[in-house]
């Protein structure tokens, strides 16, 4: 069994099912159509031209669409048909499966792959006696054994008799029940002996909706259209909030050598002196660790942090640094914490926002209680 096909038999299926979409895409809209929602009472003439302009770009979406996912159908394809071809090649047939007759071991004959689109793949495995003994036995991969279930009839429930005719233009299905006397006839004739009728214009078609060039000319155009719409949307998200891109704008984006000379002086006018940088971490962003020693006297730990911690908030407000959120620790009149740098501006725009929003709750707050 052999479900992987050719790359070729791949994209003539993919093109063949395009070729059936666009096609009914071209008359999907008839005049009839148009006239119902038609607020400018079109002549004939007019309505007929609308309908053909609203098929032409049904037509373009549906292979413009089709084009730029068929690599990636095919791919998923081919991966399915993989698997299947995987999943039979690698299933074994249960041991130790038993005669009924004469309870001697029964050996494999054949084997199957059932797929489903929502069940697992299972391979069903045919067994059969040495001797030749009836009834052979199947069983699945998981050792769950097919049982055959006899028909019932459609009427009473009673199990039916089914004959079959097979012949070579035909295949027939009779069943009759015992019962009541009802009688189920099924037949159809068999897609070999049936009279194809070519279809000549499909190679012209498959040309028109499945072209290269003009695939290619459509994701370029959709990859276009979802620039601009980002570019415009960003526009407008830019307009709606214009107080803080104005903010972000006048943000001091410092240097490490910058921040240093910003915050040293007003360190030491506080009392903390020996401020210290150590080499920083460079990833996504740049976070940089520092010491500073407290030499004011009669200050204790938790308020030399918390005063620290004010202090170097005030400072930094206006910047793109920021006091980590893990704090500041103090040991023996030395305190040790870390600065991060944010340069890209989605980062400074969460920043931005979220002191806006606290700005906001505190104004709601004090017109609550005032």
């Amino acid at each position: 069994m052999n479900y992987l096909k050719t790359d070729q038999e791949y994209v003539d299926r993919y093109d063949r099912i395009t070729v059936e979409r666009c096609r009914w895409s071209e008359s999907s809209i008839t005049p009839e159509i148009v006239k119902k929602y038609d607020k400018e009472k079109r002549n004939e003439e007019g309505l007929a031209r609308a309908s053909a302009a609203f098929n032409n770009l049904y037509v373009w979406f549906m292979a413009g669409e089709r084009y730029s996912k068929k690599d990636e159908v095919i791919a998923r394809w081919k991966a399915e048909d993989e698997g299947h071809d995987r999943f039979y090649e690698n299933a074994r047939g249960p041991e130790d499966i038993k005669c009924l007759a004469c309870g001697r071991d029964l050996f494999v004959i054949n084997k199957n792959l059932e797929t489903s689109l929502d069940k697992p793949d299972r391979v069903l495995f045919m067994f059969e006696c040495t001797s030749g003994h009836l009834p052979r036995r199947a069983f699945y991969d998981n050792r769950e054994e097919w049982k055959y279930i006899k028909p019932l009839c459609s009427k009473c429930k009673y199990p039916i008799d089914r004959v079959d005719e097979d012949t070579d233009k035909m295949w027939k299905s009779t069943s009759t029940c015992l019962a009541c006397g009802n009688v189920e006839v099924c037949e159809f004739e068999k897609a070999a002996t049936k009279k194809e009728i070519p279809d000549l214009n499909y190679q012209k078609d498959r040309e028109r909706f499945c072209s290269d060039k003009e695939g290619m000319k459509y994701v370029d155009w959709m990859r276009t259209a979802h620039e601009l719409t980002a570019i415009l949307d960003k526009q407008k998200e830019k307009e709606n909030n214009k107080e803080l891109y104005d903010a972000i704008a006048k943000v001091k984006r410092l240097k490490i050598i910058e921040l240093e000379q910003l915050i040293n002086p007003v360190l030491e006018e506080a009392s903390y002196v020996r401020l210290n940088f150590k080499n920083p971490e460079i990833t996504g962003n740049v976070i940089v660790s520092f010491t500073v020693h407290d030499v004011k006297q009669g200050r204790e730990d938790r308020e030399s942090c918390q005063d620290l911690q004010k202090l170097l908030n005030r400072m930094l407000a206006d910047t793109n640094w920021r006091l980590m959120s893990d704090g500041v620790v103090y040991r023996l009149g030395m305190i040790e914490g870390r600065f991060k740098a944010y340069e890209k501006e989605e980062d400074l725009l969460k920043i931005f926002s979220k002191k806006r929003l606290l700005t906001d709750q505190e104004l709601s707050r004090h017109q609550k209680f005032s």
